[in-house]
């Protein structure tokens, strides 16, 4: 997949550069599936202008941010009244605590993992509990930003061989990061709500 997607790109990166990346990455977050599709432009990229590294992966990470806003805000508009009518009780009210208190990582950490991870439900979530925008992008920028700068790092030092370790074990590797932090959340919940009942 990862593959396709570069091989896809190659044809134009050079001429998009940085306005690409932007492009990309804010289409991404608000609204299209568009799985690797940042990460192999930028990688590219840094293979083809490896001083700018740093730029490519700043740009991506700006896209990212800005297009998980409106997201965010559509579902802080609607969403705190939605969970007040459709899903309330005191397992309810507990379950919307906890997200509260863990939101910055449940944020950052889907922001840092490549897809599969669905950032925009946290998101989503995140403006439905009205947990802070400020704290959002802060959430966001770290995991992202990260995300990012690792990447461009591994382009600027392996170049092909980067994205082609990428190509194969990317997909696989973002799989267990998930199941691992699927199975730490609902092991964090069930303490917390344990911590509540006693």
């Amino acid at each position: 997949m990862f593959g396709g997607t570069i091989e896809a790109l190659r044809a134009w990166a050079d001429g998009a550069g940085a306005t690409g990346v932007f492009l990309l990455a804010v289409l991404d977050s608000v609204a299209l599936a568009l799985p690797n599709a940042t990460d192999a432009l930028i990688m590219y990229l840094t293979i083809q202008h490896p001083a700018l590294w740093w730029y490519y992966a700043a740009v991506a990470t700006a896209g990212a941010v800005i297009g998980s806003l409106p997201l965010y805000l559509l579902a802080k508009r609607g969403g705190e009244a939605f969970l007040e009518r459709r899903m309330s009780g005191p397992r309810t009210s507990a379950a919307v605590a906890w997200y509260r208190q863990s939101a910055f990582l449940a944020i950052a950490v889907p922001a840092f993992v490549p897809p599969p991870m669905p950032l925009k439900v946290f998101v989503l979530l995140a403006g439905a509990t009205a947990f802070s925008p400020w704290r959002v992008v802060a959430a966001i920028t770290l995991g992202r930003g990260t995300r990012h700068v690792i990447e461009t790092l591994l382009a600027l030092r392996y170049r092909d061989q980067a994205v082609a370790g990428v190509e194969r074990y990317g997909a696989i590797g973002a799989v267990a990061v998930m199941a691992l932090v699927t199975v730490l959340g609902v092991g964090a919940y069930l303490w917390h709500v344990r911590q509540q009942a006693a």
